[in-house]
């Protein structure tokens, strides 16, 4: 099963000037060159986004899978969240639901949560709602 991590790559701080990356690029590109050196990378893939939609929350990313729950985590900080989210992101593919219990989550992805989402309902057939 595939794990995408989001990364909003067009989140950005005030005080940057515009010549300089985003911290939503800072926060891909540095996701991207540690999440290489992982033994276990194969299960994560990393997906860089144009617009979450949060950019008053700046750094925002996603993970999602089939059949599991997605996190949407916000004010993360390009520099220091780095390793704690590739922890997250470890324990989240090893859960058959990405349910990862409040006490083992990183300090970083507690503080950060913006919303969880359930799985999306897999539906078998098409429901006749005109009955």
């Amino acid at each position: 099963m595939q794990n995408t991590l989001f990364v909003c790559v067009l989140c950005r701080s005030s005080q940057l000037e515009t010549n300089q990356l985003s911290p939503g690029q800072i926060l891909f590109d540095r996701l991207k060159e540690e999440l290489a050196n992982c033994d276990w990378n194969e299960a994560i893939c990393l997906q860089p986004v144009r617009c979450m939609g949060a950019c008053s929350r700046s750094c925002v990313v996603a993970l999602a899978a089939p059949n599991k729950l997605t996190f949407i985590l916000s004010e993360l900080s390009a520099l220091e969240s780095v390793a704690e989210l590739l922890q997250f992101s470890q324990q989240y593919s090893d859960s058959a639901s990405g349910k990862v219990p409040y006490r083992e989550r990183p300090a970083a992805v507690k503080q950060g949560i913006h919303a969880v989402l359930p799985p999306l309902p897999v539906l078998p057939q098409a429901i006749d709602l005109t009955s």
